[in-house]
């Protein structure tokens, strides 16, 4: 009986046009997908791709499973050819522009998304993610701008608020801040962004027992989440309690290998113990994932000026002011011709 099903199976396959093999194998690609088998998925959309060559979908499912797998210059390669073959695939559009996103290319995923505007131009998301790009270029006025477009189109959104919020942090607008993080807890009350939105204001403040005590409402509502261990760090080093800083920071990259804001903590961490080039190695790994992290170029160039590399800490320091890094900017104008 089975060799009879496995026959008919056969002989079902062999009668298979090519448009159904490609579907058949862009079905099974989308399936693993789904199951996190990312190579797997890989292998299948090769095969539906072997059938039709300029078959946008699967190129651009192709693409998620390679960015999935850690390989985000593949998937750019297979978005590409996507969009060439339909420049107004707004999958691959967006897609594209979270890999650039993901390697740090910010103009090229703004870019993106400038065209995504010109074939969907009333879309609170768009404008959302447009405004989350701009914070990431520290283009603070364009990017409030964009979040506001983005509560306009969608007034009970609160991380729309919270973004909002965010904006006025960076720029030291600290009460408008709060009011909007208020806002965000009145439309979501176990709002996790908005306590630690609350602690990162705290903290710049030098409030340092209001700031861990924001930061570990928030944990209870993400409990272990490593961008809030990460933070917990950075305020324990705030109160020089070392110990508890680096227990917080290695347990957020363990969870998240890839958190930039992690490996410059940790150099943080080994400039307070004295290693300064273990620090260095630190921050060039943070430099390395593309991330926007504030001030990481102001510590290296700190790091080099300990060990004596004048050079090295003005060209950091250079580069940190490119970045719009305030402290970068006065080490610059205080130890550089």
């Amino acid at each position: 009986m089975r060799k009879f099903i496995l026959i008919l199976s056969v002989l079902f396959i062999a009668c298979e046009s090519s448009e159904e093999r490609r579907e058949r194998f862009f079905n099974m690609g989308n399936k693993t997908l789904n199951d996190g088998y990312y190579e797997q998925a890989i292998e299948y959309y090769n095969q539906s791709l072997k059938e039709t060559p300029n078959y946008a979908p699967a190129l651009n499912n192709r693409g998620v499973a390679r960015i999935e797998s850690d390989h985000p210059y593949e998937a750019i390669l297979d978005y590409n050819q996507a969009i060439q073959i339909d420049p107004n695939y707004l999958d691959a559009l967006f897609n594209r522009a979270y890999a650039y996103e993901e390697i740090g290319q910010y103009k090229n995923a703004l870019k993106d998304v400038n065209t995504i505007q010109t074939l969907v131009n009333d879309s609170a998301f768009v404008y959302f993610y447009k405004g989350l790009v701009q914070t990431k270029m520290k283009n603070y006025d364009d990017a409030l701008e964009s979040f506001q477009i983005a509560d306009e189109l969608n007034p009970m959104n609160p991380e729309t608020l919270i973004n909002i919020a965010t904006i006025y942090y960076f720029k030291e607008d600290y009460d408008t801040a709060v009011n909007l993080i208020d806002k965000a807890l009145e439309l979501s009350a176990e709002n996790a962004n908005a306590y630690s939105l609350l602690s990162l204001i705290e903290l710049e403040k030098k409030n340092y027992q209001s700031a861990l005590t924001e930061v570990n409402r928030a944990m209870d509502i993400i409990p272990g989440e490593p961008y809030f261990l990460n933070n917990r760090g950075y305020i324990y080093l705030q109160m020089d309690s070392l110990e508890a800083a680096i227990e917080d920071i290695n347990r957020s990259i363990v969870l998240n290998p890839k958190n930039g804001w992690a490996y410059r903590n940790k150099g943080i961490y080994k400039m307070r113990k004295g290693d300064f080039q273990e620090a260095i190695n630190l921050f060039e790994r943070a430099i390395k994932t593309g991330e926007f992290i504030d001030e990481l170029y102001s510590y290296l160039g700190d790091a080099h000026l300990e060990l004596g590399n004048n050079e090295a800490a003005c060209d950091a320091w250079s580069k940190g002011e490119e970045q719009n890094e305030m402290q970068s900017k006065q080490m610059l104008d205080q130890n550089c011709d």
